[in-house]
């Protein structure tokens, strides 16, 4: 079974367990998640397949104390079905199906400066009606882009900077530089 056939499966078990705890599994899941990403040694032990499941539960455990219990009965059937190399890939696709069924999705909003409370604001609701659902701002920041907001809404991107402007005055130019040549 492919990798994303696998996620698509567990997050549609947790989906279908998470009962009242809907924000609460969500947050813990994201911890985990955030947790997992950001430290190599913990990465490493939950892959390892020499330390023991009942190890690695006790790892998760103390590292989310306060997890709802329909989470740790999850997250001990990953680590019992030794799925534990999916587990960023079942948290996408849980937070991918999670925001399809609420009609909510994450905007990922990056600037070249942080954007104020006022500006994320009024940017959101703008945003919300440009997409028609409700949206979550995941603000960055990004030098590079020179100026401008760039935003994706799952697989669609609105790019409203000044280096996507440039570049696309220079392929007009460069294609009017062609079309001249042959007339």
């Amino acid at each position: 079974m492919s990798s994303a056939a696998v996620a698509r499966r567990y997050a549609q078990a947790l989906i279908g367990a998470k009962g009242g705890y809907e924000a609460d599994v969500r947050g813990s899941f994201a911890d985990l998640i955030a947790a997992y990403r950001e430290n190599d040694s913990l990465r490493q032990a939950i892959a390892n397949p020499r330390i023991a499941t009942a190890d690695k539960e006790r790892v998760l455990r103390r590292l989310l104390p306060d997890a709802p219990p329909v989470l740790e009965s999850f997250l001990r059937l990953v680590l019992g079905r030794r799925r534990e190399s999916e587990i960023e890939a079942i948290y996408e696709e849980y937070c991918r199906m999670s925001d399809e069924r609420s009609g909510e999705a994450e905007a990922v909003v990056e600037t070249t400066v942080p954007l104020g409370d006022e500006d994320l604001e009024r940017l959101k609701t703008a945003l919300e009606k440009r997409f028609k659902r409700r949206l979550r701002l995941s603000p960055r920041v990004d030098p590079a882009l020179l100026g401008g907001v760039r935003v994706r809404v799952g697989d669609q991107l609105l790019d409203d900077t000044v280096r996507s402007r440039l570049t696309s005055i220079r392929r007009m130019l460069l294609a009017d530089s062609e079309l001249g040549g042959q007339a």
